[in-house]
């Protein structure tokens, strides 16, 4: 007797599902980018207030620079760095304004990012930066990696 195949929700992703999704990504990101959209990211009150803080003591400007390189227990991960007084974006980026804060964003980590939310959270076990990426199909237990 034949095995029927497991629903799509319950089995990983085969490669062509996840080429169609980043697709998918890609297409909506530039549909939002035609509109004069930002890329949905948005920062809570404090993320925002944890990086005027840093950017403050640092003499910085109240932005930074969100990228996603590969790496990290899940594949991709997460490069959160203030940005220098008076830098503005690369050609490359997009500037996302939210919360007081600006967020550059190379055009290729904006695709991945899309709808997140950076948050800033202190506990016993974590203090840092934590994205809610609702284009994540995996994260590792630390939350500083994804995958897609």
């Amino acid at each position: 007797m034949a095995e029927s195949a497991a629903p799509a929700s319950e089995r990983p992703l085969t490669l062509e599902e996840k080429k169609a999704a980043a697709r998918e990504r890609a297409r909506a990101a530039r549909e939002a980018q035609q509109e004069g959209a930002g890329a949905g990211l948005s920062v809570t009150d404090d993320a925002a207030a944890y990086i005027r803080e840093c950017a403050d003591r640092e003499d910085m400007a109240h932005a930074v620079r969100l990228r996603i390189h590969a790496g990290g227990c899940s594949g991709l991960e997460y490069s959160i760095d203030l940005v220098p007084q008076g830098e503005g974006a690369q050609p490359s980026e997009r500037q996302i304004e939210s919360n007081g804060v600006t967020v550059y964003l190379d055009l290729k980590s904006a695709i991945y990012v899309s709808g997140s939310v950076i948050d800033y959270t202190t506990s016993l076990m974590r203090r840092g930066f934590v994205i809610k990426n609702p284009n994540a199909t995996t994260t590792c237990s630390c939350g500083d990696s994804f995958g897609v």
